[in-house]
């Protein structure tokens, strides 16, 4: 009986241990804010338009005016390389295949890293070296 007592509590720990029963390594945490090359080469599109909207559509939304903002824009900007680029339509003129990342700045990160001029927020785009 005393046998069976440490069977089963050596089948309640292992089961406790919160260990990967599959033994793959944990997955890292997705950073919704950044579509990284991997994202990229997974999803068929031509340009980078076509694929943020499959991907993150959440970057194209419109954020509002804010009082941050006088010049009336209420979408995000797009960078290339950390330069101006232009509006979202710029982005039908970036071909998917020649970019390496895309990452998203909400309004308080854009106006801290690009300035209040980026209320809306800024749609980052790393070309391929």
């Amino acid at each position: 009986m005393r046998n069976l007592y440490l069977i089963a509590l050596a089948v309640a720990m292992a089961c406790a241990s919160g260990g990967s029963s599959s033994g793959l390594p944990a997955r890292a945490p997705v950073d919704r804010n950044v579509i990284t090359q991997a994202d990229l080469e997974s999803v068929g599109s031509t340009n980078l338009y076509e694929l943020i909207e499959k991907v993150r559509p959440n970057f194209l939304r419109s954020r509002g005016q804010s009082s941050f903002n006088s010049s009336g824009v209420e979408y995000p900007t797009v960078y290339v390389d950390g330069r101006p680029y232009g509006d979202l339509a710029s982005l039908k003129s970036l071909i998917t295949s020649q970019v390496s990342e895309v990452r998203y700045y909400d309004a308080p990160a854009a106006a801290a890293k690009f300035g209040t001029i980026n209320a809306p927020g800024v749609i980052d785009v790393h070309i391929k070296q």
